[in-house]
């Protein structure tokens, strides 16, 4: 997977983890919270809607009253009251929806009269004999059908009591259905549907077919019974008539013995809201979203393009060009590391100019031994023999000349050992010394001091020699007094010191800087054994060894070597 790509999916799914808790909690709590809060309000709306139900029966019912307490009525004065109820049926006819049979007055026996041309029988009726039979105040009827305009209608039927609290006939007021249905239809909650019935299933409001085959099975119709004859008023989840999750809301009407006012309405309207808060953090997760993408391409593509750039690089890099350079314009992380990458290429390319450098001086000092080397006991003899004819002829200086030479070969040879003891170093030393001393007469003197607990330790050969002929003829043979070198090898701890001090005429300071710029930089110099012994301590001790030189012009110079102190099977760090 590409680096874009994984930034790309990283604000993918930063937008997601930000929009699905959020997500969930609406969905979850706060559908549910709202749900509970909906249900409270709505409830609380059926429940007025139920008590105004109950006080306009109310109103029906104190009318009633009113008939029940006028003189002829309370007598049963039937001519007086006909012409009473005549004038009431034209002026309530509207609040109880009936024009032509508002109220009727009857005797104990069940005959009523409304008007001239209509009368009742009702003796047989369950709401006549339980208002008779019974110390109700009124009681009310199930749906019935008007005889007059075949309407569906209810009856409230009061028993008229004389002074006497005497039962002597009753008062019956016809309460058109639609004015039910009006009152139940005007309530508007969430795009749901009201209605009124009683316990026993009985359908005021609307017809039961209508209600059973649009709204409600029969089946939910009995669990709002049963719920009803627990609490008063509350809440149903069940099921409509189309399988769809539902609750129903009921109220028990007041001023009634057993109605209920009942409101269904479908949960999806009732989170309706809740829904439309979801749908709109959706579209505004998938808007968002979308934008995050498109930020995501672009802000990766800044990101991405220099890391591109600077992985080219290296692979031109890793093919073999080496002046791939990178091109930083800004200071940012990348950047730093272009910089760094570039620092990288120059020192590979100067380590490559070192290792290369030091190889050809490899080559070089490996041609120079061999083209030196000669078959050394050829050498040894012909010095031998040349000693013997020297003492032969009393030649005697020529014949320690000639041994002090056969010893200094053959320690320099060593039969090809690279590290000697300190104590064959030294006398070496002394050879070359004592030649040179035969050379240049009395004109140099020498002394060394050797600490001869460290005389077995091994160095690497030819050390010293070098530094004493610097000595010689860069600073005694330009002097014209006579010239003292002096050679102290000391220990310190884990390393071995070596003093070569001449009183030579020494360096300036430009000269003594340059001599030190040079050994710092491995540049050959006129000063050839000096840069020989630094080369070759490099290769063997690496950065654990030091040179020192301190000279002034016309005293004299001293050239210090510390290197480790090593034994037998020591390998180059190299």
């Amino acid at each position: 997977m590409s680096l874009r790509l994984k930034i790309i999916l990283v604000f993918v799914l930063c937008i997601i983890l930000t929009f699905s808790p959020l997500l969930f909690i609406l969905e979850t709590k706060v559908k549910a919270l709202n749900m509970e809060q909906l249900e409270h309000q709505t409830l609380q709306l059926i429940d007025s809607k139920s008590i105004e139900i109950g006080s306009w029966l109310n109103q029906r019912i104190s009318e009633i009253r009113i008939i029940h307490e006028y003189v002829s009525t309370n007598e049963f004065n039937l001519m007086a009251s006909r012409l009473y109820l005549t004038r009431l049926n034209k002026v309530l006819s509207k609040q109880y929806g009936n024009l032509n049979e508002t109220f009727a007055i009857g005797a104990l026996d069940g005959y009523g009269w409304i008007n001239d041309n209509i009368t009742i029988h009702v003796s047989n009726r369950d709401y006549f004999n339980k208002v008779m039979s019974s110390d109700v105040e009124y009681v009310i009827s199930k749906p019935l059908v008007s005889k007059s305009d075949n309407t569906p209608i209810f009856i409230i039927c009061y028993p008229i009591i004389n002074d006497k609290n005497k039962k002597i006939g009753f008062i019956n007021g016809a309460v058109n259905l639609e004015k039910i249905s009006e009152i139940a239809s005007s309530i508007d909650v969430y795009n749901g549907f009201s209605w009124i019935m009683n316990k026993d299933m009985d359908i005021y409001s609307i017809s039961k077919d209508i209600l059973t085959n649009k709204y409600i099975s029969a089946e939910e119709l009995n669990k709002i019974i049963k719920k009803s004859k627990e609490i008063n008023s509350g809440t149903i989840s069940l099921k409509n008539i189309y399988n769809k999750d539902a609750t129903l809301f009921f109220s028990s009407i007041p001023y009634t013995e057993d109605w209920i006012l009942c409101t269904i309405i479908e949960n999806n309207y009732i989170h309706a809201q809740t829904n439309n808060i979801i749908n709109l953090v959706i579209i505004l997760g998938i808007i968002l979203l979308f934008f995050s993408i498109l930020l995501a391409i672009i802000i990766s593509g800044t990101l991405v393009k220099p890391i591109y750039k600077l992985k080219n690089h290296m692979v031109e890099v890793s093919n073999g060009n080496l002046d791939s350079y990178y091109e930083t314009k800004n200071n940012d992380e990348i950047s730093i590391l272009g910089k760094v990458f570039n620092q990288m290429l120059m020192d590979i390319k100067k380590l490559i100019n070192q290792v290369y450098k030091v190889q050809t001086q490899k080559r070089n000092a490996e041609l120079r031994v061999l083209q030196s080397q000669i078959n050394p006991h050829f050498l040894y003899n012909t010095l031998d023999t040349i000693q013997w004819k020297a003492l032969e002829y009393k030649a005697f200086d020529v014949a320690d000349m000639i041994n002090s030479l056969s010893i200094f070969f053959r320690i320099s040879l060593s039969d090809g050992k690279e590290f000697i003891t300190i104590s064959d170093e030294i006398e070496h030393v002394r050879n070359y010394l004592e030649i040179q001393k035969t050379r240049y007469k009395d004109k140099i003197s020498y002394s060394i001091n050797l600490n001869e607990s460290i005389s077995q330790n091994l160095v690497p050969k030819m050390i010293i020699q070098p530094l004493v002929e610097n000595s010689i003829y860069h600073g005694l043979k330009l002097k014209k007094q006579k010239g003292i070198i002096n050679i102290n090898v000391l220990s310190e701890n884990d390393y071995i010191i070596i003093e070569v001090i001449d009183n030579g005429i020494g360096m300036d300071h430009k000269m003594l800087a340059t001599t030190k710029d040079n050994l710092y930089n491995s540049i050959e110099s006129e000063h050839y054994g000096l840069y020989n012994i630094n080369e070759r301590l490099k290769l063997t001790f690496k950065d654990k060894y030091n040179i020192d030189i301190d000279s002034e012009f016309g005293k004299g110079t001293k050239v210090l070597l510390k290197i480790p102190k090593i034994s037998e099977g020591f390998q180059c760090l190299e």
